[in-house]
């Protein structure tokens, strides 16, 4: 089928492939995104469409032989909605990217293979896709959070791990993107991993997520300084972070 009788189809059929694809979405997470309306649920679905249209037109006007790489452009979609929602916030304006940015540098200073690294910068893209629930309303709170409110905040990593599990080539990511805030000693949990059991890109994220959350002002604390970010970073060795892992967060 040539692109554009393609595009034709995705666009006058994008209504029916939303209702569809988000009933497998629902049926494919069970109860974790019962927090999470249908209207959320579709703008990530229909942004991704969008994505999908856009690069096929695109590629159809420049004849090429080159296949279309569906997992480069739900990434592509991916970063697109994930600079939207940090957006929203002044408090987390661009908190994805840095995010990012410090992940590959840890990876990169671990020696870890060009593979390996791109994976973890593809989890980091990701790790906060749950957040169109309403952890990103309690983030923008005035005031700390309570215990109840910051489990709610923190479901995100289910909900962002229960979005990607229906797609077949983001699967490798779901256990990063669902522990990506779990402690390295588990904190008693008798059901989340603990210590190397958590995936390594879970703990560098765990990493770089709180780094850069700690350079973030929020509304009921100004921002801290790097130093003062990396002694936190530092007394959380053991318990909170991989204590092998701390050490490369003053790389950044």
């Amino acid at each position: 089928m040539s692109a554009p009788n393609l595009i034709r189809i995705l666009e006058d059929n994008s209504l029916s492939i939303l209702t569809e694809a988000l009933g497998d979405v629902r049926a494919a997470s069970g109860h974790a995104l019962r927090g999470v309306s249908d209207d959320d649920l579709k703008i990530v679905l229909y942004t991704v469409l969008l994505k999908v249209v856009d690069v096929l037109r695109e590629k159809s006007a420049i004849q090429t032989n080159v296949k279309v790489d569906t997992k480069t452009i739900f990434v592509s979609a991916v970063r697109d909605m994930m600079d939207y929602i940090d957006g929203q916030s002044a408090y987390t304006a661009g908190h994805t990217r840095n995010v990012v940015n410090h992940t590959v540098k840890m990876a990169s200073c671990m020696g870890l293979s060009d593979d390996e690294i791109e994976t973890l910068e593809t989890a980091a893209w990701v790790h906060n896709i749950g957040m169109i629930s309403q952890s990103q309303k309690l983030d923008s709170l005035p005031r700390t959070l309570t215990q109840h409110e910051l489990k709610m905040a923190r479901n995100h990593t289910v909900v962002g791990a229960e979005i990607l599990r229906p797609i077949d080539f983001m699967a490798p990511l779901v256990p990063i993107v669902r522990y990506h805030h779990t402690r390295y000693d588990a904190n008693n949990s008798q059901t989340d991993p603990r210590g190397e059991a958590i995936p390594l890109g879970a703990r560098l994220i765990n990493i770089a997520d709180a780094y850069q959350a700690m350079l973030e002002p929020r509304a009921y604390r100004p921002a801290l300084s790097r130093m003062d970010a990396l002694l936190e970073i530092d007394k959380a060795s053991g318990t909170q972070f991989d204590p092998r892992l701390v050490p490369l967060a003053h790389e950044l």
